[in-house]
């Protein structure tokens, strides 16, 4: 009973104060990923990697770099069991991706009225942020949006990653066994065409958003590169939560001072920031995420000057 009562605990959607950490008693972290999420993240983007190596270099064998990757990896009956094998290990992490998503849904049943507020990784209604991301861009409006915890490019990265591996698997598994699903499963021999047209254009699709758009977002930008360190350590420090996800900011020091007030007086510059958010939040949308990013660059200032010190 103990068991099953720890994995349910641990497939409850985490309260607000749940997600800040003191460290050393001087320092605040955010914590976005368990270390289950991190795992399931890790296989993804390892299958994925196995997936474009050996895969890409068969629809390309005209080229010149074609045939030196394919020698490396024991030639294409060798390219083609790795990427068979490792085809398969994505569509599972899929799968155990998408019965962990069930299985919370499942342990969080009492929140499904409070739906968007509850899953926040889901797109919904607070989505529409993104126009204040591209007025931003464009120069007709002065700061970034009031971004919560997952930004449109996370949710996108997520849900999109969902609807890849399914097409991908699907049409993967045809072209595997071509007989079994136009012989013993009589569907008309133009599914190996079709499948065939799907898999390569949803893979082209599926590098060029990763390589393009999602490791600059997420790594090569100016603000993480070279790296930003989350996916393997499932935590953000302050500075970087403040500055680019500021609704949450104020929302988890809020929820940490009502269900936690006495970590306000056992540290003095958690009441700080506390007193800020309270500050902050009379402010106009735009001043309000101004004055957070200025508050930013000023803990980041302490910390520096802390560690030369």
């Amino acid at each position: 009973m103990g068991f099953l009562s720890n994995i349910k605990r641990r497939l409850r959607v985490r309260e607000d104060h749940e997600k800040l950490l003191i460290v050393d008693g001087k320092y605040i972290v955010f914590e976005k990923f368990t270390l289950f999420q991190r795992l399931l993240h890790v296989a993804a983007f390892t299958t994925f990697i196995w997936q474009v190596l050996t895969g890409f270099p068969l629809r390309y064998a005209y080229t010149d770099w074609a045939p030196v990757i394919y020698t490396i990896l024991g030639g294409t009956t060798g390219a083609m069991t790795i990427h068979r094998i490792m085809g398969t290990l994505m569509v599972l992490t899929y799968l155990a991706t998408l019965t962990y998503f069930i299985l919370i849904l499942i342990a969080n049943r009492d929140k499904i009225r409070n739906f968007f507020n509850s899953f926040r990784s889901v797109p919904g209604p607070s989505d529409i942020t993104v126009v204040h991301y591209f007025k931003y861009l464009l120069g007709l409006r002065k700061t970034p949006p009031d971004w919560d915890e997952w930004i449109w490019v996370d949710k996108f990265d997520l849900w999109a990653e969902a609807w890849g591996i399914f097409a991908m698997g699907v049409t993967g598994f045809i072209l595997w066994m071509p007989e079994v699903f136009t012989g013993l499963i009589p569907l008309p021999p133009e599914t190996v065409q079709i499948a065939y047209i799907v898999h390569l254009y949803e893979a082209t699709l599926a590098l060029g958003w990763i390589a393009l758009v999602h490791m600059y977002m997420v790594h090569y930008g100016p603000p993480k590169f070279p790296m930003d360190w989350i996916w393997l350590s499932g935590t953000a420090s302050e500075v970087e939560w403040l500055e680019e996800r500021p609704k949450s900011y104020r929302r988890i020091i809020k929820a940490v001072a009502e269900n936690e007030p006495h970590l306000l007086e056992k540290y003095p510059f958690l009441k700080e920031r506390y007193e800020f958010v309270l500050e902050v939040e009379k402010l106009p949308e735009e001043e309000m995420i101004e004055r957070m990013h200025e508050y930013a660059h000023h803990l980041l200032e302490k910390e520096v000057e802390g560690r030369s010190a």
